[in-house]
């Protein structure tokens, strides 16, 4: 086998790579490129620009990698490689490409043949449980909190996606939850949404709604109900997985001490005391999971 194999994290406004190195499975940090994406581009404009991303962190090394991994989120045709993201405002024009075929002859003279493909939020879950704040622990609930709610279980360094202890394909965004789905509960949008419900203030991200939270009653309700439903949301999906521990990424995150004591009350009021941390290797957990797709 060999050394190295290159992960991309690809997001609605950039992709960013590395080289993964799979003998300690960590990331080789001066590889690491970012690069900001119009998704609205063109498929070929698009494609060009991850390329040359991924070339410049190829270049660090004086070998060819095993292969490339993306991390992408979904909908996506994970096993085929082809993007199924449409009428979201990103991604459009790669709708139904077949990424594979397309990035093949682009680096051919490269000697890499073999590209795979993970959910975003698996990728992260995979990096996590690698060489993140929990690579010590064998059943790892991992979640991201943001534009969206990303989920991955993973099991001795292993995706989980089916089987009666995850839900189906390892996803829970589209749980139900209340009145709708746990995608709007537990997303910036639903931050923006109450806040303005309480205040009549439209605000712009969770950022702006933490940096009122010292001298705004409404900030600090805010993030102590989302914890309150965090907690109720996670419980039975917790239990079913039998985890060992919670591991937290994506922006909301960020401000986890914000609602880290209503989420743990709402726990203890079920007799639970569920380990819980902030993701050490934020951005860089689904570039490595990627990576690690080749091990």
């Amino acid at each position: 086998m060999g050394i190295y194999a290159v992960g991309a994290d690809i997001g609605g406004s950039h992709i960013s790579s590395c080289l993964v190195d799979l003998r300690d499975k960590s990331i080789l940090k001066e590889s690491i490129k970012y690069q900001k994406i119009n998704s609205q581009d063109s498929a070929r404009k698009i494609l060009e620009q991850w390329v040359d991303c991924l070339k410049s962190t190829i270049s660090f090394i004086n070998e060819t990698p095993v292969g490339i991994g993306f991390s992408f989120p979904g909908p996506f045709d994970y096993e085929k490689g082809i993007s199924l993201v449409e009428g979201v405002d990103k991604f459009d024009r790669l709708f139904g490409l077949d990424i594979t075929s397309s990035l093949i002859s682009r680096f051919w003279e490269t000697g890499i043949r073999d590209f795979r493909y993970v959910n975003d939020a698996g990728a992260f879950a995979i990096g996590e449980a690698f060489d993140g704040i929990v690579k010590s622990y064998k059943r790892v609930m991992a979640l991201t909190l943001g534009t969206g709610l990303g989920s991955g279980f993973v099991v001795d360094g292993q995706l989980v996606t089916s089987g009666d202890a995850v839900p189906a394909n390892g996803w829970v965004y589209n749980l139900p939850f209340e009145e709708g789905w746990a995608d709007e509960a537990f997303s910036t949008r639903w931050f923006c949404k109450r806040y303005e419900m309480l205040t009549g203030i439209r605000v712009e991200g969770v950022r702006e709604i933490a940096e009122k939270v010292n001298s705004d009653i409404y900030s600090k309700q805010v993030f102590q109900e989302y914890g309150n439903r965090l907690g109720s949301f996670i419980i039975p999906i917790y239990t079913q997985f039998g985890g060992d521990i919670i591991v937290l990424g994506g922006n909301i995150s960020r401000a986890y001490p914000l609602f880290e004591s209503s989420l743990s009350k709402r726990l203890q009021e079920e007799g639970l005391s569920i380990p819980i941390s902030v993701s050490s290797l934020q951005d860089n957990a689904a570039m490595l999971g990627a990576g690690l797709l080749f091990i």
